[in-house]
């Protein structure tokens, strides 16, 4: 990375130290975390200078078992947008046979943060109610999924996309709603649930995330976990002594690693079974900067580079 818009070109050659290894990548998915690190907006920090871009991927160690590796894994100022990577091993885990290189990157983050913001932070429970704001993109509705693998009674799915809201309801949503028509969120809230909602899962904070605070069951969860409808939310008091709500933050990465192993394996073998909406575009590594524009010409499709 050199400014603000990766190149393609040569890096110095990572070298083995104590406590880190070189691997071999395979698969380098392209996030928006990614994206916040690279514009050095995120509280994840690279030296200064140039650096590779990139903070997870899937890779062959020197023994060639191939592994995933998380955010934290990366020793600036590699990344693993290369051919090669160091990385602190100790925030990596195989990947299972029978899932393909780029199918296993796009996985990471994105499956990651639906699977575990549900069976780790918020603990669902069977039966319980789940609303997801944000449900159209590649981590919202593999989160519908993981809340109906998970046993949820009820999955509402809220985003702005059509076609991605009716793709939620094939994947197994009760009620699907679109925040850009529904005028009155709240309302909106308690009638596609039904009434309360147990937990909330947030990909976009803002006014939906504000409204939904106000629609939690006794005891219900609110996970914060992106902020694509704006920064900051007013958290009125009311509400939340109202109902002992849980006000939590939430990053994949704070998951214990065994437990993060042990998601990713659920997450892998559902992709292997056709089971998750996993649109994935692959391209080598010289085609960065189209992968880095996709997004803001319209393409849903996951990024994943490959050497």
């Amino acid at each position: 990375m050199d400014g603000e818009r990766p190149v393609y070109g040569e890096f110095a050659e990572p070298q083995a130290t104590d406590g880190a290894m070189v691997v071999d990548m395979c698969a380098a998915a392209l996030s928006g975390l990614d994206r916040n690190i690279a514009r050095r907006l995120h509280y994840f920090k690279m030296p200064d200078g140039p650096f590779v871009v990139g903070r997870e991927g899937v890779a062959r160690e020197r023994h060639g078992r191939r592994i995933y590796f998380n955010v934290n894994a990366p020793v600036g100022p590699f990344g693993s947008m290369a051919e090669r990577s160091l990385i602190d091993p100790t925030f990596s885990f195989a990947v299972p046979d029978g899932v393909a290189d780029d199918v296993a990157a796009a996985l990471g983050n994105a499956g990651l943060a639906a699977w575990l913001s549900l069976s780790w932070r918020a603990r669902v429970r069977p039966g319980e109610s789940v609303l997801i704001l944000g449900a159209t993109g590649l981590s919202g509705l593999i989160a519908v999924t993981a809340a109906k693998q998970l046993g949820a009674g009820r999955v509402i799915a809220a985003g702005r996309n059509r076609a991605a809201l009716e793709r939620a309801k094939r994947l197994g949503a009760d009620a699907t709603l679109d925040l850009a028509a529904a005028g009155d969120l709240v309302t909106a809230y308690r009638d596609a649930a039904g009434g309360a909602v147990d937990v909330v899962v947030d990909f976009v904070f803002g006014a939906p995330g504000e409204a939904a605070l106000e629609v939690l069951a006794l005891h219900g969860r609110f996970l914060h976990i992106g902020s694509m409808a704006g920064q900051s939310i007013t958290l009125r008091g009311a509400p939340i002594r109202r109902t002992c709500a849980d006000v939590l933050g939430f990053a994949y990465y704070h998951a214990p690693i065994d437990v993060q192993a042990q998601a990713y394996g659920e997450l892998c073998r559902l992709a292997a079974a056709g089971e998750l909406a996993l649109d994935v575009e692959t391209r080598p590594l010289a085609d960065i900067a189209a992968a880095w524009d996709a997004r803001a010409a319209g393409n849903r499709r996951r990024q994943v580079l490959v050497p």
